[in-house]
């Protein structure tokens, strides 16, 4: 059973990620004191969307992408994982890339067909236009994004 075996750490690659952390922790909790400031004193409506917070969701993530690759950790994460795995990192994203895309696609048309849909067939009509129309936008919108960190590392290692 592999499932209690412990993975293979890089010494390096754990502290150089807790440094990213600390830094990013720093940052969030600071946005987040000013959203709130805000919210209170200049527009204190009771209906407000959630767009700071939101903004600072996906800003985390990028900041941290950013600095990953600065540090040059992906190239070392995956070169670790690599060795000690029977699927590559690559294989992994792409599957795991596709299958979001396909769940957020069953999502929506799930979601279209309960919602908008007046009977079966119009439901299922709808399912599998919006299914289908999600899956052309998402799975390429999503694998572009997952694999944005390989493309940077990569274009780095040529130089």
């Amino acid at each position: 059973m592999r499932w209690f075996k412990q993975k293979v750490k890089d010494e390096w690659i754990e502290q150089t990620k807790n440094k990213i952390y600390k830094e990013l922790y720093v940052l969030v909790v600071l946005l987040c004191f000013f959203s709130i400031v805000y919210k209170e004193t200049v527009n204190p409506e009771p209906f407000n969307l959630p767009v700071a917070e939101l903004l600072i969701l996906a800003g985390t993530g990028i900041y941290y992408t950013i600095r990953g690759w600065q540090f040059g950790i992906f190239s070392a994460e995956k070169e670790i994982h690599d060795r000690s795995s029977r699927i590559p990192m690559t294989a992994k994203h792409f599957i795991y890339t596709v299958a979001g895309g396909v769940g957020l696609s069953l999502f929506f048309g799930i979601r279209s067909a309960v919602v908008y849909g007046e009977g079966t067939s119009q439901s299922v009509y709808y399912f599998f236009l919006t299914f289908a129309g999600s899956l052309m936008i998402y799975i390429p919108v999503m694998l572009l994004l997952a694999f944005i960190p390989f493309i940077f590392t990569r274009a780095k290692n040529v130089e």
